[in-house]
């Protein structure tokens, strides 16, 4: 394990949490095929030779969760490139306000972060299941894909974790992936002015409770993750199955 996670990050100059989901093993023995699916931070702060380096890995779509202004604010280095489509799959604008604008506001500011993510996340397998089915189509495409959001945590971390799950990756191989973020994501600044220590923690880390919070989610709505899958996404039994041929070894 400690040596899949020194192989898994994707060294590059101007992004930190490039990583690689391949090595995972399924609940079969089959392990996830390296090389073919891919997380990370926002794309926009790729250099020139981080293009280079993405496209050696054969990337021929990038999966971008982020919200427009987002979008607008930091666009992707990748877009009118002329052999990785960009696929815009966030939200053309945020469901409420920026939450870091109007957090200052609360008088504990560290828990109405914590109380605001676990609710984001329970809410996420249902915002966000066309884009997975998406995501999905493009896999079953053969695309190579990297599926990113601004850090590489929340959205790109869930959708990822799904990916794997889909896979057959257990939940708790699983969480270890998402949590890898902890250990890898620069964010540069990101924190507003003001903003104390407990509140960066919980706005900024990647937390079990949050991961957790996602698929308890799914558990009240479906029995099983395959019922969620078929129902909520879209994804038949066939199309799982075709997945785990396509993507496990």
């Amino acid at each position: 394990m400690d040596n899949m996670k020194t192989n898994r990050k994707i060294p590059l100059e101007g992004l930190s949490n490039f990583r690689d989901l391949g090595g995972y093993e399924a609940g079969d023995g089959r392990s996830v095929k390296w090389g073919r699916i891919f997380r990370s931070d926002t794309l926009s702060s790729l250099s020139d030779n981080d293009i280079r380096t993405v496209e050696k890995l054969g990337i021929s779509t990038a999966c971008d969760l982020r919200y427009g202004d987002e979008r607008r604010n930091e666009p992707s280095r990748l877009l009118g490139h002329q052999d990785i489509e960009v696929l815009e799959l966030g939200f053309d604008e945020r469901p409420g306000e920026s939450f870091l604008d109007s957090l200052m506001e609360f008088e504990d500011a560290a828990d109405a972060a914590q109380t605001y993510l676990l609710d984001n996340y329970r809410q996420y397998p249902f915002m966000y299941a066309q884009a997975y089915r998406q995501i999905f189509d493009q896999l079953l495409d053969g695309k190579r894909i990297v599926i990113h959001c601004t850090a590489g945590k929340d959205r790109a971390g869930l959708a990822s974790a799904l990916v794997l799950r889909t896979l057959g990756v257990r939940k708790e191989i699983v969480l270890s992936d998402y949590l890898l973020t902890n250990e890898h994501w620069d964010r540069g600044g990101r924190e507003r002015p003001g903003m104390d220590p407990a509140t960066v923690a919980m706005i900024f880390s990647a937390r079990e409770d949050y991961f957790r919070s996602a698929f308890d989610g799914i558990a009240e709505r479906y029995d099983t993750l395959r019922e969620y899958l078929t129902h909520e996404v879209g994804l038949s039994e066939p199309e799982r199955t075709q997945l785990q041929h396509m993507y496990l070894e």
